[in-house]
């Protein structure tokens, strides 16, 4: 197995995403997969570094569908720091309203902290 480069990655990214639209993480790294394996029989990527190099792509867009979860520390999807935003309840105490990546299109928001679906598209 070898380690695609960036470049690589990118432009087959996009190659891959004009012909059609991948509804999960595991369909596109399928299709993205053998995609590569055209370029270089031994190339392979994994879920999580195709999804990170996805954001960086122009033309590229990452919905994702969250579930109940724990409040994450960094970005479940990349890794990057989260902007906390706060509210003030009945009682005047501070409660964690949503947390918005600075690097990708993740916002948890109320309860609904942790990814459970991302769909690959086209702008």
């Amino acid at each position: 197995m070898k380690i695609p480069k960036r470049e690589v990655v990118k432009f087959v990214i996009q190659a891959t995403l004009r012909r059609k639209t991948a509804k999960s993480q595991k369909e596109f790294v399928s299709a993205i997969n053998n995609e590569l394996r055209k370029v270089d029989a031994d190339y392979s990527i994994t879920g999580k570094r195709l999804r990170e190099i996805s954001f960086s792509v122009p033309g590229v867009r990452v919905n994702i569908y969250l579930k109940d979860g724990p409040v994450p520390k960094r970005c479940p999807s990349c890794g990057s720091k989260l902007r906390r935003k706060w509210d003030r309840n009945l009682k005047g105490r501070k409660v964690l309203r949503e947390l918005e990546c600075t690097k990708c299109s993740y916002t948890g928001r109320m309860g609904k902290w942790a990814p459970a679906r991302y769909r690959f598209s086209a702008q």
